[in-house]
């Protein structure tokens, strides 16, 4: 897709939210993608618009501005967030990337991708659009170093994997909201298995490939998948057997063994969750029910009879307790 017409027309994507002016971009990049500074032409006359939408551990943005550059230092990252890759696929116009002494200038039908976790610089000429995907970088992170040295490096999209990556993000992107959230987690599984492929054959190593696994590896993975997702309010036993292509049946079996259920385990790590940050001093501003719905309970009635039963107290109560220093 090194032209568009290869593979059928660019598609323009979802639509965009309200465009900006100069004054509130870096606001709007820092929310959607990442924190920059930003350098523009004409401030005066530039405009941009963003659209983000999250799909389970991936999200998707749809980008279109006019000319800017943007610089990403060691004062813009964050250390403790997860590091992130982000997949640039360039629809129109040109964008140059810079990233560990290497610099790719995408043009439409080419994209390539950088790490969240280190300095980078951006610039795109006017008429700016394109579609990029940021995702943890464990998704991926089977091969390694060898894909840190493939950051900002210019992607053709006409061969290999790629015309099939690029057919597959550019149709997800706009039909995210009809995914129903039970295969969210294993369409994810799917789509960065490809990804992973084609960044493995770029980076001249071999695919990854999952080592056979026993009971007690994959027990550990489900619990270390389902900590990771707590907060979403639909994890449930067809999200967690769907990410792990195994069945329900199968799951449920797993569980059994400890002497639980999947439902169970899910609602009491909540609910642990809860306890912590209903006994930190530094959250006491938060209301119970914001701290409850951080950790994947859909309401405030729901999670008030869930952790009583569970620990004797409603919410409040376990609070002035902790705030009273009473065990």
């Amino acid at each position: 897709m090194a032209q568009a017409n290869s593979a059928g027309p660019v598609s323009r994507g979802p639509a965009l939210n309200q465009p900006v002016s100069s004054v509130g971009w870096r606001d709007t990049v820092a929310r959607s993608l990442l924190h920059f500074d930003f350098d523009f032409d004409e401030p005066k006359s530039f405009t941009g618009a963003v659209s983000s939408r999250p799909f389970a551990d991936l999200e998707f943005i749809n980008m279109a501005c006019g000319r800017h550059a943007a610089y990403r230092d060691a004062s813009k990252i964050n250390q403790s967030q997860r590091p992130e890759y982000l997949l640039t696929l360039q629809l129109s116009g040109e964008f140059r990337l810079t990233q560990e002494d290497r610099t790719a200038i995408l043009k439409p039908g080419q994209f390539a991708f950088y790490d969240s976790s280190k300095p980078a610089s951006v610039s795109s000429s006017d008429d700016y659009r394109s579609l990029c995907l940021k995702f943890p970088k464990k998704l991926v992170a089977a091969s390694g170093e060898a894909l840190d040295e493939l950051t900002a490096t210019r992607l053709d999209a006409d061969s290999g994997l790629a015309p099939s990556v690029w057919a597959l993000l550019s149709t997800l992107s706009e039909t995210v909201d009809s995914v129903s959230n039970v295969n969210r987690y294993s369409t994810v599984s799917g789509v960065m298995n490809l990804v992973g492929a084609m960044l493995a054959s770029q980076a001249g190593v071999p695919a990854p490939v999952r080592p056979e696994e026993t009971r007690v590896s994959l027990v550990r993975r489900i619990h270390e998948y389902i900590d990771e997702h707590l907060g979403d309010p639909e994890l449930g036993p067809q999200e967690v057997a769907g990410a792990h292509f195994i069945s329900v049946r199968y799951l449920h079996s797993l569980f059994q063994e400890s002497g639980t259920s999947v439902a169970a385990s899910i609602r009491d790590r909540r609910v642990e969750r809860c306890r912590i940050d209903l006994a930190d001093p530094a959250l006491t501003h938060v209301p119970a029910a914001a701290i409850a719905r951080r950790w994947g309970f859909k309401g405030a009635s729901h999670f008030g009879q869930i952790f009583k039963a569970a620990t004797g107290l409603t919410p409040a109560e376990f609070r002035h307790r902790a705030a009273s220093g009473i065990r």
